[in-house]
Formats: structure tokens, sequence, C-alpha cells
């Protein structure tokens, strides 16, 4: 079945690929069919334009020959206009001559008709036939002139519309000119352009015929079966759950111990403060069982009561707390709140159990004696030698009293040890505690302080680089920045288990310098490998490979490569990949950058709002800055904070549950012992420290054993809650061990003030009377 769905795949994918190819070439075709049509209606344009301006090149030449001629021609007429003129003024010079002589004629002809006898008819007549003859001379003359003045404003008029043609004709030159210039360029760019699709119609074609070797080369298709735990987001809720209920597995045993513990000291103080009565009881016949019943109803009551506020914290209280941590980590639909009968009744079951068996074995301590006995006081524990006691530099070195106080330490060997198993269930606890917040405050502070050391990060959508960094030119505030390529992929190790991480891409020749600070779990520096990539710690710890390990990157496209941890670093929240620019390549192929790591200076004053405006631009895929990061995550781990409290308050109380209980058992064994004391002499304040020594005493064993198992615990504890987002390194400062112990020591002190008032009403004469 499954080769049939391969193989079917396959043919599926071949098929799909050879119709996107066939498509992808008849497009390819069709584009170079319209650019060749386009190019030959080029060609016929320029062509046409070619003859258009030959033959405007040959107007031009018949119009300079026709100017040409047209000029000979004027000069022509200019000489003849010329000649003309020269000819009038000669003609009227003999014209003037001819009638001055006219005139000299006329003055001769007056004197000689003044002379008696002389006949001057016929000279008279000669002479008005020559004065007529110089009228129609002049007359011709001035016909010349009017002439002559006419060619001179026709030849006037010619060389005016000479030079207009003339002007007409360097024009079109001109214009002639940069046509021609228009053609060089359009046959030059024509040329260029037919190179240019000749060479993308190779480049095409070729593409097509890798295409064709590429879907030659597929090979057969794999089919994966997965579960949704193959799905990043679930296998971390999944996880997450697991480390919360492993801690969920640790705590009740601690304190199904605890109230075990506290549940037999109380009981067993409460049966014998009761000892006369039991006494009585059996003394008026009511037999064992039903003085045994009263005692474990009364158990039982209380441990059903506790189991039932004990559930509703548990089945509602805790999980409120758990949901708001997870709605900050993950976007779940619902938290849906159940009730798991196995652990909220056989836990109620198996407390009420443990209490009311120890409540069981209290009594039957107490009924096998007789009535006479059990109304009676208890009669005192014998003392004994002690071990200190064979240290003879030492022992004889102490007082009376400290002496007296040694040996009631182990005189009482009960409340000797439920004494110091409870201080040191409660320092452990209390240091448990601290381990938790100070490995917290430390988590927030080295990963936004320390390690991310940019203060914006911004991711373009594909093919939007440029745009992304037009963006940031915009922004004043920018200082520097560092190009990367940032994209998720998911890391695999040798058996196929997988972690999505956020992968960086660092281009050949830059630096992380300045923005993230690249370190090992020791604190060395770690530079980025030439060969091979760096890791974060925690994905190492959970996918269970160590420097020098393979392991697989899948991208976003299903490739898969192998490629070797060349370091490993520590980063606290979420997964990252480091590798340069020449790994990428080398691994998935041509790299593109698509993000930037922003640094503001100092006249930034909220990198929140100018992340805010940078992410809303368009083209931009996420923006967020270090500092709305730090918020964020500090409120959802101050959530964390709210758990150390609770486990101070369960520290606090079990201390003052059992200091108090054990405290008040002590007095009322030795009230006797005490009221003897009292009448020997002893003031209050001395009778107070004689009792609150021992308590301190066991105390301070309590607080010196409780440290390194608090803090093995905070060790434990910090490990099982390390999550596939979340590395916990364990960190413990020195002030939180000075504030464990003085919270252990001011409970013991708390305590013992409440006992001293006690110990003030011990009235010596009611308790030194005999009871016979």
């Amino acid at each position: 079945m499954k080769e049939e769905r391969e193989q079917a795949r396959y043919d599926e994918v071949i098929g799909d690929a050879l119709e996107e190819l066939a498509d992808a070439k008849t497009e390819a075709d069709e584009e170079f069919a319209k650019a060749d049509k386009e190019m030959a209606d080029a060609i016929k344009e320029l062509a046409t334009a070619r003859t258009e301006l030959e033959e405007g090149r040959q107007e031009i030449e018949n119009g300079k020959a026709e100017l040409a001629d047209a000029k000979a021609e004027m000069e022509k007429a200019k000489a003849e206009l010329e000649d003309g003129w020269k000819k009038l003024e000669a003609g009227q010079a003999e014209l003037d001559q001819e009638k001055e002589k006219l005139i000299q004629s006329e003055n001769e002809l007056s004197m000689l008709a003044q002379m008696p006898g002389m006949d001057i008819s016929a000279m008279q007549q000669q002479l008005e036939a020559g004065k007529a003859q110089l009228d129609e001379a002049q007359a011709q003359l001035d016909a010349n002139r009017e002439k002559l003045l006419k060619g001179e404003d026709e030849l006037a008029k010619g060389e005016a519309q000479l030079a207009e043609n003339e002007a007409k004709l360097t024009e079109n030159e001109a214009k002639l000119s940069e046509g021609e210039a228009e053609l060089l360029e359009g046959e030059a760019e024509l040329k260029e352009n037919e190179e240019k699709l000749e060479k993308e119609r190779k480049d095409a074609y070729q593409k097509i015929a890798d295409a064709e070797d590429d879907i030659q080369d597929i090979e057969m298709t794999t089919w994966y079966i997965q579960d949704r735990s193959s799905l990043s987001g679930y296998a971390n809720v999944e996880s997450d759950a697991a480390c919360i209920e492993s801690v969920g597995r640790a705590f009740p045993v601690i304190f199904f111990i605890v109230a075990i513990l506290i549940g037999l000291t109380t009981v067993t103080r409460m049966v014998e403060e009761e000892r006369g009565l039991i006494g009585t009881y059996k003394a008026l016949g009511f037999s064992d069982k039903e003085i045994r019943r009263k005692y474990l109803i009364y158990a039982a009551g209380a441990s059903l009561a506790g189991g039932i506020i004990g559930d509703i914290c548990g089945f509602l209280v805790l999980p409120k707390i758990i949901f708001v941590i997870f709605a900050v980590l993950y976007e779940l639909p619902e938290y849906t709140y159940t009730f798991d009968f196995a652990y909220g009744i056989g836990g109620v079951v198996l407390f009420a159990g443990g209490i009311i068996g120890a409540t069981w074995i209290a009594c039957e301590a107490e009924l096998h004696h007789m009535p006479a006995t059990l109304m009676r006081p208890k009669a005192p524990k014998a003392g004994s030698r002690v071990f200190m006691e064979r240290i003879t530099p030492v022992w004889s070195r102490l007082s009376f009293l400290n002496k007296v106080t040694a040996r009631n330490l182990f005189r009482y060997k009960k409340r000797l040890f439920m004494t110091i198993g409870g201080i040191m269930g409660c320092t452990a606890l209390l240091l448990c505690g601290f381990v938790i917040k100070d490995s917290v405050s430390e988590l927030l502070k080295g990963q936004y302080t320390r390690l991310y050391e940019y203060d914006i990060m911004a991711v373009a959508a594909e093919k939007e680089y440029d745009t992304l960094v037009g963006y940031l030119t915009e922004i004043p505030e920018v200082e520097e920045y560092c190009s990367l390529k940032i994209d998720s992929i998911k890391v695999k190790n040798e058996v196929g288990k997988e972690e999505s991480v956020q992968l960086f891409v660092v281009p050949n020749g830059a630096s992380l310098e300045g923005y993230i600070h690249l370190e090992n779990a020791s604190g060395e520096i770690v530079p980025l490998a030439e060969e091979g990539i760096l890791v974060t710690q925690n994905a190492a710890n959970i996918l269970e490979f160590d420097v020098g390990d393979t392991v697989y990157l899948q991208n976003l496209k299903l490739v898969q490569k192998e490629v070797k941890v060349s370091g490993l670093i520590t980063n606290y929240l979420g997964n990252n990949v480091y590798m340069t620019q020449a790994v990428y390549e080398e691994l998935f192929g041509e790299y593109e950058p698509n993000g930037v790591l922003l640094n503001l200076d100092d006249s930034c004053e909220n990198a929140i709002i100018i992340a805010e405006e940078l992410g809303g631009k368009e083209g931009i895929l996420t923006s967020d800055s270090v500092e709305d990061r730090r918020e964020q995550f500090a409120v959802a781990f101050y959530l964390i904070n709210v758990v150390v409290y609770i486990i101070i308050i369960m520290a606090a109380g079990l201390a003052l549950v059992v200091l108090f209980t054990l405290a008040t058992t002590n007095i009322s064994e030795r009230e006797r012992e005490l009221a003897t004391i009292k009448v020997l002499g002893f003031y209050d304040t001395e009778v107070h420290l004689y009792v609150n020594k021992e308590t301190l005493i066991l105390t301070g064993i309590g607080i010196l054993l409780g440290l390194p198992i608090g803090r093995f615990l905070g060790g434990c504890l910090t490990n099982a809650l390390n999550m596939p987002s979340i590395y916990f390194a364990v960190k413990l400062h020195p002030i939180s061990y000075l504030i464990t112990v003085a919270l252990s020591i001011g409970f013991a002190f708390f305590v013992d003030s409440l006992t001293d008032r006690t110990l003030d009403h011990i009235d010596p004469v009611e308790a030194l009377k005999s009871i016979e």
C-alpha cells in the first residue's frame, strides 16, 4: 500500500511539474513572440523614420540650391539696378548740361531780339523744339527713376524673403540633425534590446531545459506518517505540561510526609494529654473500641475537611494560576477544569488513611494500659548518658545548665527528630523557593540585558528588504543596524525527534557583536564558525546532542540538510540557530536578507512605540522591541513569584505547626520539672532560656541540614521545569541563604514568644501537688 501511494504521489508530482513546465514554456513562447512582433514594429518604424529623414535631407539640399540660385539672381538684379542708377545719373547730368545750354541760348535770343531789324523767329522755333526735347528727355529720366525706385523696393523685399527662407532652412536642418541623432539613439537602443531579448530567450529556454532535467532527477517520493506530536506547538505544550506534572508528582510526596508527620504529632499529643480522660472512660466501662472511635472520627472528620479544601485548591486555584502562565506562552482556545476521581478521591483517602492510622497507633499505645495507670501522669523519660559525655574536653567545659540541655535534647528522641525534620523541611522549602525566584530573575536579566543587546528586531516580507531599509532611514533614532536572514526552521536529531527554532544567518564579514551576545554555559564567548552551526543549550538538552554531533535542519520548504554542531550557546527564552552566510548557501542555496537588528541612540524615549510604528508599515511582517518582550515576560514570571510566596507560606506553616506542637508537647510533658525549677528560684527569663535553648539548638541543626537539601531540591525542581522554550539556569544568590536562615530562625523565635506565655502561666503549687 505504501509503495502504491508513493508511486501515485510520484506520478502526480511529475505530472504537475511537467504541466507547469509546459505552461511556462507556452507562456515564454507567447511572451517572446509578442516581443519579436514589438521588435519588428520598432524596426519598421525606424526604417520609416530613416526614409523620412533622407527625404527631409534631400529637400533641404534642394532648398539650399534654390536659395543659392535666388541669391545669384538677387545679386544680378542688384547689379543691374546699380547700373541703371549710374546711367540715370549720367543722363540727368547730360540733360542738366543741355538745360544750361538752352538757358544760355534763351538769354542770347533775348539779347538779339532787342536789336532792331533782327529776325529771331526761326531761332525761337528751334529753341522751343530743343526745349520740348529736353522736357521729353526729363520725363524719360523721371520714368526711369520711378522704375529704379520700384526695383529697389522689390529688391529689398526679395532680400527679406531670402533671409526668411534661409532661416527656415537652417531651422529645418537643425531639426533634421536632431532627428538623425534620435534615430541613431533608437537604432542603438533597438540593437541593445535585440541582444537583451536574445539573452533572455536563451536564459529562459535554458531554465526550461534545466527544469526538465530537474524533473527527471526527482527522486521517488517518501510518505511520512506523523501524529499531532510532530507539531512543535503541540509538542511544546505537551512538554510544558509534563514539566508541571513532574513537579506535581514531587510535591505531593513531600506534603504527604509532612502531613503524616504533623498528624502523628498532633494526635499523639492530643491522646497523651487526655490520658486521664481515657482512663476515666475505661473505668466507667467504655470499651476500647468506643474510646478509639471517638478519636478516629475526629481524625477522619479533620482529614475529610482538609481533603475537600485541598481538592478545591488543587483542581481550581492552582490550575487557574498555571492557565494564566500558559495563556502568556500559548494561544489556546479554552482551558477546561476537570475533576480526576483517582487523584481527587484517592489523595483524600491516602491522607485520611495516614492520619487515621497515626491516630490508631497513638490510641493503641494508651489503651493497653490499666485505668489506674492512665489516670496517673505519665512518668518522665529516664535520662541517659549522651555521646558528648565521652568527649571529656568539651563536656568538662560545659556549665550545669548546658549539660542538662544536652541530656534533654537526647532524652526526647522523638521530639529531637521531629523538630530537626520540621525545621529542615521548612528551610529546604524556603531555599527551594528562593532558587526558583533567583533563577527566574536571572533568566529575565540574562536574556534581555546580557544576551540580547539590540533594541528592535524587524522582519520584512519576501523581496521587501530594500523597503525595510528605506523605512529605517526615516527613523532618526536609529543609530546602527545589522542585516540578517531570519527564518523558522526545525532541528532534528538522529532518531527523528525535532524542535522548532529561530534561524539567524549572518552575512559574510559581518558580526553580531553589539547585537547578540553569544556565550556558552561557562560564560565564554563563542564565535561563529566558518563551518557548522551554533545551537542553544536548551535545544541540545531536549534533543540530546552535543558539540561535534550531527543534526538535521529542515526549512519551511521541507528541504532537509545535515550539518555539524560547532558550539552550544546560552539562551534562556526560546531556541535559536546561528550560522554564517557561507554555511547557509552551502546548505540551502541563495542568501537573501529579510530582517534587521536595530540599536537606537540615547535620544530614543520609547522603543516600543517605534517598533509598533515600524511593524504597521506595508511589507513588514514583524517588529518587536526587547523592552516590550521584557515587560511581557516580567508579567508572566511575576506569577512564578506567587508560587514562591506560596512555598514560603507553606514553609512558614510547616515550621510554626511543627515547632508549636512540639514546644507545647515538651512543656506539657515537663510541667512538674519546670515548676520545680521555678520553686528553686529561676526567674521567668531563665525558665524561657532553659526551654527555648533546646528549641533554638534543634532549629540550628535543622537549618544546617536543610540548606544543602534545599539547594539540591531547588536544582532538581528547576531542572524539572526546563521547557522546550525556556532554559532554567539554576542560580542562588548569597543573600537568599541569609534570608532563608533569618526566616527559619524568625519562625523559631515567634513560636518561642508564644510558648513563653504558657511557661509564665505554670502554677508550681498546682503542678507539684500529689495526684493521690
